[in-house]
Order: structure tokens, then C-alpha cells, then sequence
């Protein structure tokens, strides 16, 4: 059984109600949402018009079944809540009342605010939005959690021998200063092993392995590590490493013979974005890996961001993912 396999068995056992607000302008989301049902993976819920949405359905043959919900993101009911909920939540911004008003009739910022409100569990959005635009709503809406610093991203790569590493930063922060790049790898960890039930042993990369070059770019990689153990003394983790000495264990024995992670990484921690986004495309399309990502991290609540090239698969399968971030 493979690693989204397990996510998607165990989403089913928690069938968790799935926020999909761009139902009116993309059918793979539909489509997403119907395979949810009959599956029983979730309970999805479709944002938007009814009519719109059953017209876009019935034009490319796609039957909603009465599992899948469906509610309007303009509701005039709801208005007035939603209203009050952004003008306070946004105070700081000093929206006046036509920029609030906007906000209340936007379906991304409606599921931010069903989720901000418990109506529902998780929201998946992005196959038609930017991933700037969902992070933004999310920030806005449901904001980050008291334990991390920042919204970031992480990977699963499941490799086609079966083991599976967490990369992360790779989709959100570009170049990360020492406090946040520990709470990246902490909130990395956290979703290793919620996702994998695996303990996390974490590997802070760099160009350079315990001292053997000396740069400020290395200074930054040791202080995250130092920062993160402090917070987290339970779990192994170690760096400055090169990636060859977090993963093979004759070369850490060498390399860095004290250390606990002992060439048995299994979350990396990249120092910035470019090094991470390169990583897990090279370790996908050269080495045959399968990636379950971006996911992001750092939230109140799950709220998961697609690639506007997403298949119906990388959806169902993202709403799964959210589901167990849920729990």
C-alpha cells in the first residue's frame, strides 16, 4: 500500500467536510468532489451557485450525487456575520464598507471564514486561484498558529522503494532568516509525522557539514538548528549537513560521527526556496519519487493550496491530506 493510499484510508475513517470554493469555474473540482463521495473519503462541500454549478456539471456529463453539498458563497443570510467577521478580523486594514463587502461575496475568503467559524473542517483551493491569492485569504481569514511564526509548505516524496521524506520549504518562503526557518522545520516535522507515523529526524541542509566551510549563509543553517532543539529537545535532529551525510550512514559515521541522526534523515530542511523547489522536482522527475504537495503548514486550520495544472487525482488526493490535518 503506498503512502496517499494510507492518507485516503485514513481521511475515511474521520470523513472530514472538505471546502472546495471553486466549484462554479472548474469542473476537475466537481469531479474531485463526486470521486470524494463515492469513495467516502470526505465530505466535500461546494462553494458557489447551485444553478451554476449543476449547469457546468451537466454540460460535461458529471452527475452531483446527494452526498456532495452545495452552498452559495453569496448567501444574503450570511452577510451580515461575514460582514462583521472581516471588518473585525481585518480592522488593522481599514477596509471601508464596498472592500468588505467584496469580501463577503469572494468564495475563497467564505470557506476562510467557514473554517474560521467551524462550518466546515478544510478547505482545497488553488486549480484556479494563485497560490498568492489562497495564501493571502487564508492569512486573512483563519491567520497562523500560535505555535509556528509563518505559513510555509512542505513535500512528501515517496520514493519507489517505499520510503518517504519530507522536504520543506519549497513552495512559499523564499529566503528564510534563522527563527523562521525553525519553525518551518518544526511545523515540517509536525506534519512528517502526522502524515507518515513516523518519528521525525531532522536534517538541516547546507553546502557545508559541521564546519567544513565557513559562510553567513552557514551561521543562519546552524542558528535555525539551535533554535529548533531548543524548542523541541524530544526529537533528533542535527546540522549544518550536506545531504549526502543525512542520508548515507557511512558517510555521516565519517562526516560527522557524533551526531544522533546518523545518516537517517528523513525530513530535510532546506535553507532557502531555491534549494528546496530544485530538490523535489530533481528527486521526482530523475529519481521517480511521487510528491504530495505543496502542503501547507503553519495555519489555524488546513487550508491546502493546488497547482493550477492539478489532475482530479491531485485534488481528492490534497483533500485527504487535509483531512488528516485536521484531526
Amino acid at each position: 500500500m503506498t503512502l496517499i493510499d494510507k492518507i485516503r484510508q485514513q481521511a475515511s475513517e474521520h470523513r472530514k467536510y472538505i471546502l472546495l470554493p471553486e466549484a462554479e469555474r472548474d469542473i476537475r473540482v466537481i469531479r474531485a468532489a463526486v470521486r470524494m463521495s463515492q469513495e467516502e473519503y470526505a465530505n466535500p462541500v461546494l462553494l458557489g451557485s447551485e444553478a451554476i454549478i449543476r449547469k457546468l456539471a451537466a454540460e460535461n456529463e458529471v452527475t452531483i450525487p446527494d452526498g456532495v453539498e452545495i452552498v452559495a458563497y453569496n448567501d444574503p443570510e450570511s452577510e451580515p456575520e461575514k460582514y462583521d467577521f472581516f471588518k473585525e478580523k481585518l480592522s488593522h486594514k481599514n477596509l471601508d464598507q464596498s472592500q468588505l463587502k467584496a469580501l463577503c461575496n469572494n468564495p475563497l475568503y467564505t470557506a476562510g471564514w467557514m473554517l474560521a467559524t467551524r462550518r466546515g473542517d478544510a478547505a482545497v483551493a488553488g486549480s484556479v486561484a494563485s497560490t498568492g491569492q489562497v495564501i493571502v485569504s487564508a492569512l486573512r481569514t483563519v491567520g497562523v498558529s500560535p505555535e509556528s511564526e509563518l505559513v510555509s509548505s512542505t513535500f512528501l516524496m515517496e520514493m519507489p522503494d517505499g520510503r518517504v521524506f519530507t522536504y520543506s520549504d519549497c513552495a512559499v518562503v523564499p529566503y528564510p532568516d534563522a527563527e523562521q526557518l525553525a519553525s518551518i522545520a518544526i511545523d515540517a516535522a509536525k506534519t512528517h509525522s502526522l502524515l507518515t507515523g513516523d518519528d521525525p529526524v531532522i536534517a538541516f541542509l547546507s553546502f557545508s557539514t559541521k564546519g567544513s566551510a565557513r559562510h553567513e549563509r552557514v551561521d543562519l543553517v546552524k542558528r535555525a538548528c539551535e533554535i529548533a532543539s531548543v524548542k523541541k529537545p524530544q526529537w533528533k535532529m542535527d546540522g549544518e549537513f550536506q545531504f549526502d551525510t543525512a542520508v548515507i550512514p557511512a558517510i555521516a559515521k565519517r562526516k560527522a560521527p557524533e551526531s544522533p541522526i546518523e545518516g537517517d534523515a528523513n525530513v530535510f530542511i532546506f535553507p532557502n526556496l531555491d534549494a528546496g523547489n530544485i530538490a523535489y522536482k530533481i528527486t521526482e522527475r530523475l529519481a521517480g519519487a511521487t510528491a504530495t504537495g505543496p502542503i501547507l503548514q503553519g495555519l489555524n486550520k488546513p487550508y491546502m493550496d493546488l497547482s493550477r495544472g492539478c489532475s482530479v487525482e491531485d485534488i481528492v488526493n490534497t483533500a485527504c491530506v487535509a483531512a488528516l490535518l485536521s484531526v
